[in-house]
């Protein structure tokens, strides 16, 4: 007998869902068929907004939540939230249902949002923006990745630190941001860290280079690694290893930053009398 009557359940809701009128949620508020009421739960990316939605409507809706939403904050000082994952609420007449919301801060110059801080709901992000929600909801990164890859195109940040420390865990994110923002895929990563004050200000710091510098050498020699700033002065070296003789040989970049300033640089590998490789970095 439960089991019938649980299978009842199932096929009755069926039923009603099939009958549901379904539409996405902007659709939804223009039609004044939903209110709602969003706020954050504390922190800027993750599940960090709430949404209370509520069914104004005599029959049933299904509502879609669409990645690429963009949630603007009442507090102007506030970073706005960019949604990245859709999800399906449906709704009985005058139901009120609450939600968690999965995104990420759009405006890296603002403060990181409190708990308890309002958003407007009712527009869609840029292009580009809608064009990287909807690839991340269908793909799952570190957060810190999935932060810096929304913060590359909202706020120009660097392609090249869209990147973690296991870089096979974020090639293909960070392929996708260049291509979004039509530029070449940076041949080195730049591993950061970023940091959320109690007044809300965010700082993100460097903290490692990767990557690779390919040189060619003649014989055996002992090399050595220099930082360079944009006007020539030496900011940092470190002692390298022997390399061995050969045409398009490849060096392992795992270099310290801290303590670097944002800025352009340029990284040497050097012999005694020689200078094997050098190339460009941002951070």
């Amino acid at each position: 007998m439960k089991t019938k009557l649980v299978a009842g359940l199932m096929l009755l809701n069926i039923f009603m869902l099939g009958h549901s009128k379904h539409m996405d949620l902007k659709k939804a508020l223009d039609l004044k068929l939903v209110k709602t009421t969003v706020k954050s739960v504390g922190g800027f990316q993750g599940y960090c907004i709430q949404m209370s939605i509520s069914n104004l409507y005599k029959d049933s809706l299904i509502i879609t939540l669409e990645a690429g939403r963009r949630l603007n904050s009442l507090n102007e000082k506030e970073q706005d939230i960019l949604i990245t994952k859709s999800q399906i609420i449906a709704l009985n007449s005058r139901e009120n249902k609450t939600i968690l919301v999965k995104g990420y801060c759009c405006e890296a110059t603002n403060n990181a949002p409190q708990a308890g801080s309002f958003y407007d709901i009712n527009k869609m992000a840029n292009d580009s923006l809608v064009q990287l929600a909807r690839y991340l909801d269908t793909c799952h990164w570190e957060a810190d990745v999935e932060q810096q890859a929304v913060w590359a195109i909202s706020n120009n940040k660097p392609v090249s630190c869209v990147a973690s420390f296991n870089d096979s865990n974020s090639v293909g994110i960070r392929v996708m941001v260049a291509q979004i923002k039509g530029e070449k895929i940076p041949w080195y990563t730049v591993i950061t860290k970023t940091f959320v004050y109690r007044s809300g200000n965010f700082q993100t710091y460097a903290i490692r280079l990767k990557g690779q510098l390919e040189y060619n050498n003649d014989k055996e020699r002992y090399t050595t690694l220099h930082v360079l700033d944009q006007w020539g002065n030496e900011v940092c070296s470190i002692n390298g290893q022997w390399t061995h003789p050969g045409v398009g040989q490849k060096f392992d970049l795992n270099l310290p930053l801290k303590g670097l300033e944002k800025g352009q640089y340029t990284v040497e590998l050097k012999s005694a009398d020689n200078i094997l490789a050098q190339k460009e970095f941002e951070i």
